[in-house]
């Protein structure tokens, strides 16, 4: 496919599926734009490996690939099971030691288990904890000091190390731990575009991450919050205010409020961030089935379908991408489904209307009068593509909101922002940017060189457009 036919991005978790070059760049000409190492998996040398393959790929290819880090986070595990696993039958009364003492030294059974946190201090009798992404639902009975005594509601096979979830409670876990500040300065090394912050409960939250990267050279590395809680959600105003993009991580957040909100919070995070120009992903278990099988179910289409017609700029895969047995299918099936999404998108009944909605909740601002300019110039997309020169990207943002129906095409000063819209919605920065950015100040003509990764064909009409002037063109 052609890098620009497709205008919302395409996330994709890497993982023992998709490490080796061939397949990941594989990847990127289905659809891919932005990889994502998942730290809470997997050496230092085994996410290096992913980064240099994606700058390999990019470099053969000629096109960005951003490069996303997602952390750790403050996560509470399941300590050490008999034989790796135990089968727990439901109505079973349970011992949950909570000391660290416990958690390295004792072997869990059926009836005594141990976690990674002082649990014991933060939840009260009545209070649901779920283990292993909710597979198993368990209620507290009691809460003594260093233990807990729960009861199971269901049967599970309870696996060694897996997650747990307590829904509704503010745990006192530190939002980054001794090895998320270490990843994220081995990020910062690695040269990467995003991070991507687990359980972003609030704006402090975001701003001990930037405190971090202001301090070890990375301030231009951008902050993605994952929303994954209650917490996460009331304070939701201010995250997104404080961050440069949000993910709705699905998973998590589905555990912990009631499954049938996800979707209301879905629709309502995404026109927030819309309205406040701010890049959105929707995440987790997209196309889940595909991690077994080669064809998506029909809600699963569907629910990538909605997630990009309402105004997403980004989906992700997780485990379809990293670990399943179709990984590029995978890619190639979300492109698709994003593509058809899209035009419905640019409807004639459709986006005037949110062009409007978006022009009236701006700034009015002289990015934000360009940016609705041009967006309206473009509307009946007569324009393939709109070449755009900004300093500081910040321009690229403003149009981007507005979605114009054309490929935007970015020139860019600094060559640190080439990988920073790799999650934003129609935006496609030249790996040239430093030098075509100069060229193109003097002789608007030159902006043709930026097009040609994109197969221009001739009659293409295109625009070229910084803070002073538009110029038009025919390729």
């Amino acid at each position: 496919m052609n890098f620009i036919d497709k205008r919302s991005k395409l996330i994709g978790t890497i993982g023992p599926s998709s490490e080796k070059y061939e397949v990941l760049k594989e990847l990127v000409l289905s659809g891919l734009t932005c990889i994502r190492a998942n730290f809470s998996h997997g050496s230092y040398e085994e996410q290096k490996a992913k980064f240099d393959n994606a700058k390999r790929a990019q470099q053969e290819l000629n096109v960005p690939i951003s490069l996303m880090l997602d952390t750790k986070g403050p996560e509470i595990r399941l300590g050490k099971m008999k034989d790796g696993a135990q089968l727990i039958k439901a109505n079973t009364e349970v011992i949950v030691y909570t000391k660290e003492e416990e958690y390295q030294n004792r072997i869990g059974s059926e009836f005594e288990w141990t976690v990674s946190y002082r649990m014991d201090k933060d939840v009260k009798k009545g209070d649901k904890i779920v283990f292993d992404d909710g597979k198993l639902v368990t209620e507290v009975v009691s809460v003594q000091d260093g233990l807990i005594n729960i009861i199971t509601k269901n049967q599970h096979l309870l696996k060694t190390n897996k997650r747990i979830n307590i829904p509704g409670v503010e745990f006192s876990l530190p939002f980054l731990s001794e090895k998320d500040k270490k990843d994220i300065i081995f990020g910062i090394e690695q040269n990467i575009d995003y991070i991507a912050a687990s359980f972003v409960n609030s704006a402090k939250d975001v701003n001990e991450l930037k405190s971090i990267l202001n301090a070890n050279n990375g301030s231009h590395i951008k902050i993605i919050s994952k929303i994954e809680s209650q917490t996460g959600i009331n304070n939701i105003d201010s995250i997104i205010e404080a961050s440069d993009g949000i993910m709705i991580a699905r998973g998590d957040l589905g555990l912990e409020i009631p499954y049938y909100d996800v979707p209301y919070y879905e629709k309502t995070i995404i026109r927030k961030c819309r309205k406040a120009g701010k890049p959105v992903i929707v995440a987790t278990q997209m196309l889940d089935s595909m991690e077994r099988t080669p064809q998506p179910t029909r809600a699963e289409v569907t629910d990538v379908y909605w997630a990009t017609e309402l105004g997403a700029d980004s989906t992700m895969l997780s485990g379809e991408s990293a670990s399943g047995d179709f990984p590029v299918e995978a890619v190639r099936v979300m492109s698709t489904i994003n593509l058809r999404a899209e035009k419905e998108f640019y409807n004639k009944l459709h986006y005037p209307v949110q062009l409007e909605e978006v022009w009236e909740n701006s700034k009015k601002e002289l990015r934000d009068e360009i940016a609705y300019k041009i967006a309206k110039k473009a509307m009946k997309g007569e324009y393939r593509y709109i070449v755009v020169r900004s300093t500081t990207g910040e321009l690229l943002k403003e149009i981007a909101k507005y979605r114009p129906n054309a490929a935007i095409i970015g020139l860019v000063e600094d060559e640190k922002q080439i990988g920073k819209f790799g999650i934003v919605n129609s935006v496609f920065v030249s790996l040239e940017s430093p030098k075509l950015f100069k060229e193109v100040k003097n002789d608007f003509s030159k902006a043709r060189e930026a097009l040609k990764p994109y197969h221009p064909k001739s009659g293409d009409k295109f625009l070229v457009v910084d803070r002073h002037d538009e110029k038009e063109f025919t390729f």
